[in-house]
């Protein structure tokens, strides 16, 4: 259960209580029972603000609420399990209460969800249930073991090329799932992509997606400004496809150098840099990155849509041509170095006795 202290902090964030309230509260040793004595609130209410996180932790009737996964601008995630539906393991993501009363983020949020509904691919996650209970408006989706790539980022600072690559390849692909039903993600960064042992990468979070003949002038700016693309940047015209691939770009220069493309002290800054300056290649090279590699990033994020690769399946099948032809390559060189004489001139195959000594002792 939440300590009273961190109780008290969370109800003064929410404008439940005053500072000074809060303070007093805290130093009478008894918080709780100050605050009821006092008419703050009535017993009762205390004891839901402990179980429920000063409200941000939703009470369902279908649901048991468990740990926190995550939590965003516009909601938080749960782990749950649905008592309903023999006892099975989901994620619940709960719109923030006080975004709950705008209709605008309300049917944003229902819209998310409708998505993933309907939507079906291995590298999608896939929604469930949607659903209102009293204020609390929520949805259902597949639990995923896994951590997100922002997660897997701040403890390994930056993953292999082909690991990232993959990576690619997969959000190509769910990708393609969206630009087929004529959508728009715009929001594609490595705080919205899990990695699942079983599944690879999984694009998560539909909750900025809209068709590419709906964006408007002033809504195209949507999503995180380190990886939106320069006319989305701008915030004019329409978007499409292409700026989900620049945002990919964005995402794979983050997996291998372990740094952003763009950076700034303001956001405004950040978006300046996307419209106006062109990806250096420094870190690229000092980290001797592969030619190839410099290509696709160079392509992805290209300033003029008309220059990036069109589709997201013409991406995925040049960078799995280069995965297969760098795969064979390696393997070829293994097998070049098993097959090299070794010292003394034995004969391949035969090795060296004390080669010959390990085998026999395990067998």
């Amino acid at each position: 259960m939440i300590s009273p202290t961190k109780l008290l902090a969370m109800l003064v964030h929410r404008g439940l209580v005053s500072p000074t309230v809060a303070h007093e509260a805290l130093a009478s040793g008894a918080p709780g029972s100050w605050l009821v004595q006092r008419g703050h609130c009535t017993q009762a209410q205390w004891e839901q603000w402990l179980r429920t996180e000063a409200g941000t932790r939703p009470e369902l009737r279908r649901y048991e609420v468990r740990e926190l996964l995550g939590e965003g601008g516009v909601g938080r995630v749960f782990a749950a399990v649905d008592r309903a539906d023999s006892n099975k393991e989901v994620a619940l993501k709960v719109l923030r209460a006080e975004l709950a009363a705008d209709p605008v983020q309300a049917e944003r949020f229902v819209h998310e969800a409708r998505l993933l509904m309907e939507l079906s691919h291995p590298h999608l996650v896939k929604g469930l249930r949607v659903a209102k209970e009293g204020d609390t408006i929520f949805f259902a989706m597949e639990r995923l073991p896994g951590r997100v790539l922002q997660d897997v980022l701040a403890e390994e600072e930056r993953l292999d090329e082909e690991s990232a690559l993959q990576i690619v390849v997969e959000v190509a692909q769910a990708l393609s799932v969206l630009h087929g039903r004529g959508l728009v993600h715009r929001d594609v960064k490595p705080g919205n992509v899990i990695w699942s042992e079983e599944r690879g990468a999984v694009l998560i979070d539909l909750g900025f997606a809209t068709g590419a003949d709906r964006a408007t002038a002033g809504d195209t700016t949507a999503g995180t400004v380190h990886y939106i693309a320069p006319e989305q940047a701008r915030g004019s015209g329409q978007l499409d496809v292409r700026a989900d691939i620049y945002s990919l770009g964005a995402t794979l220069y983050h997996l291998v150098t372990g740094s952003l493309p763009f950076e700034g002290r303001t956001s405004e800054e950040v978006l300046a840099k996307q419209v106006l300056e062109s990806l250096s290649g420094e870190r690229i090279r000092a980290l001797s990155l592969s030619p190839q590699l410099h290509y696709f990033l160079e392509k992805m994020m290209a300033k003029d849509p008309a220059m990036r690769f069109q589709d997201p399946q013409v991406l995925q099948r040049e960078i799995e041509a280069f995965l297969v032809q760098r795969r064979q390559q390696r393997e070829l060189e293994e097998r070049q170095q098993r097959e090299r004489p070794r010292l003394g001139g034995r004969p391949p195959g035969k090795g060296s006795m004390f080669d010959r000594r390990s085998r026999r002792r395990r067998s």
